[in-house]
């Protein structure tokens, strides 16, 4: 017999979601807190044919989906759909597409239920000190590779197997498995991923470290700061990132701006960047996190450093405003007029190197 006032239709246990966790990450949680399989609950959600977890489910989480959390949880719809990466795209205001690449997302590749691309981050240090291990919505952002709360870059896989972190899977395939390890643990060979070593990437500009953490920043608030200017909507600030990334990865001749801008951060040598011409959220995380922090040194003291490296680079100015919708007007007009030079830094010629010490790893 029920408790008076317990539905029957409410799970006995409904733990709310943790600070940033991903909607899915909150569904495996669910289904072991009230000891069931993640299939069951999944099949108590939607049927035996539900699309979850083949799926994105956290960037096209249906609506029946929610309702139905919602009656199961008694937790408001509006708060269930802030662990969808629909809403956090809504926060930054950046274009979210549910359907295909999308723009600052790091794609999961999914085949079936299996996760075949890196699109999940995790710090392995978070793993390792939650009380109940979980998923951040932020380890699903592609600009999003260091972690906030102990500055250290994110990891992608699991250092044993190099497996993608699947932590849905805990006790698929076991039949009568019902209790899996935590979210901490790989599904694929039982690794402590909180173990996974940890790496920090010293940069030689602690005011451009500052500025790039608060990018991140982004995240919880929907704005940010840079070089003393404040961006109200965090679009515009990744708009103009977005551009400077797109160069400075160029196949072509504009990809020198890459060499013009580690001339001037890492003058006693540089990594190179492989596979240029590559999406900026199909890169690993080190890649990605060198590429941001130097977009982000260009906008500082603008535009003076973007105006020096795009003489030395030789780069043309109209590949910054291809295929760019409501590009920011301080951006597009420093663009199309350039800059009077003798407001600008002397220039250094650029170096040419057979060869490239590497000194981030």
């Amino acid at each position: 017999m029920l408790a008076r006032g317990l539905s029957p239709d409410i799970l006995p246990l409904h733990p709310r979601r943790q600070r940033d966790e991903l909607l899915s990450s909150w569904i495996v949680r669910l289904a072991r807190a009230n000891r069931i399989k993640v299939h069951t609950l999944c099949i108590r959600l939607g049927g035996n044919m539900a699309p979850i977890w083949t799926r994105d489910v956290d960037r096209m989480a249906p609506a029946w989906l929610i309702t139905r959390l919602s009656q199961l949880t008694a937790r408001p719809e509006s708060e269930i759909r802030q662990g969808t990466l629909a809403d956090l795209a809504e926060l930054i205001d950046v274009d979210h597409h549910p359907n295909g690449n999308a723009t600052w997302l790091l794609p999961l590749g999914i085949w079936h239920r299996q996760r075949l691309k890196f699109g999940l981050q995790f710090c392995p240090i978070c793993l390792r000190m939650d009380n109940a291990p979980y998923i951040r919505r932020a380890w699903r952002l592609a600009f999003y590779t260091e972690c906030e709360h102990h500055h250290t870059l994110l990891a992608d896989r699991c250092p044993k197997c190099a497996k993608p972190h699947a932590y849905f899977r805990g006790e698929l395939g076991n039949r009568d498995a019902v209790a899996a390890p935590s979210m901490a643990f790989c599904s694929h060979c039982g690794y402590d991923l909180g173990s996974t070593p940890v790496d920090r990437f010293e940069w030689p500009d602690w005011q451009t470290t500052i500025a790039v953490r608060n990018v991140q920043f982004m995240c919880d608030f929907g704005w940010t700061t840079l070089d003393g200017k404040a961006y109200e909507k965090a679009s515009e600030l990744l708009l103009a990132l977005r551009q400077l990334i797109k160069v400075l990865s160029s196949p072509t001749r504009d990809g020198q701006l890459y060499d013009a801008v580690a001339d001037q951060v890492w003058p006693q040598g540089y990594e190179a960047l492989g596979n240029r011409g590559e999406s900026y959220e199909r890169r690993g995380v080190a890649e990605r996190h060198r590429l941001v922090y130097m977009a982000t040194w260009l906008l500082q003291e603008w535009p003076h450093r973007f105006e020096m490296c795009m003489r030395n680079a030789d780069a043309r100015r109209s590949s910054l405003l291809s295929h760019i919708a409501n590009c920011p007007p301080w951006f597009a007009s420093q663009v199309h007029s350039g800059y009077d030079s003798s407001h600008v830094h002397k220039s250094v010629d650029l170096r040419t190197r057979s060869t490239h010490t590497s000194i981030a790893r």
